[in-house]
């Protein structure tokens, strides 16, 4: 069996493939328009759609050689992914209604969803890299704009600073650089050709 798999998990890689530069490139605009479109956040959200579909599809791509490093990232990932996505879907709501202001629960939930996606993506990559399937230049980048982002603005304040006067510098840098990673990683499996399946 090649690095893809059979004949009908390399025709699903190019999908899974497709799916992930789309989730790329929606953090590239998310992060990268962050300073001039109030809305940018909606496509972070868009991206962290897609990847609760992609990231379980290339776990299975690369298990069991991801170890169980890959199975608990995965599994973190998909419960903080899964609380953004639900909280950014709530506030979408919530200012479509005439912005009653957000919901004290908000406060506790955020920050277990956002960590729990940031600690679950980076298990994810470990184990990716360790079983040696994708493309481990896309992979180095995914972390290092992730952590970046949350250390640069960490270290600024920013993090901590809801003020609009108040620049993210590593959202705006770390963000589109993750986008970058996701998008090489997505077309390096997109761009492969799938294997023919074996005669039954």
């Amino acid at each position: 069996m090649g690095p893809l798999g059979d004949g009908v998990v390399g025709s699903n890689a190019r999908t899974v493939g497709l799916i992930t530069m789309l989730a790329g490139a929606f953090f590239v605009l998310g992060g990268g328009l962050g300073a001039a479109i109030e809305w940018s956040w909606l496509f972070i959200i868009l991206a962290m759609a897609l990847l609760l579909y992609a990231v379980p599809k290339l776990h299975r791509l690369q298990a069991p050689a991801d170890g169980p490093v890959g199975v608990w990232g995965t599994r973190l990932f998909l419960l903080g992914a899964g609380l953004m996505v639900t909280l950014g879907v709530v506030f979408l709501v919530w200012e479509a209604v005439g912005d009653p202001g957000e919901p004290a629960w908000g406060e506790v939930v955020w920050p277990i969803g956002f960590f729990s996606f940031l600690l679950g993506f980076v298990l994810f990559i470990i184990g990716s890299l360790k079983a040696r399937v994708l493309d481990h230049v896309g992979l180095w980048l995914v972390p290092i704009g992730l952590v970046g982002a949350v250390v640069l603005d960490m270290v600024t304040g920013a993090f901590f600073e809801e003020s609009p006067e108040t620049t993210e510098w590593g959202f705006l840098l770390g963000i589109p650089l993750a986008g970058i990673g996701l998008l090489w990683i997505g077309y390096r499996l997109w761009s492969k050709q799938p294997e023919a399946a074996p005669p039954s």
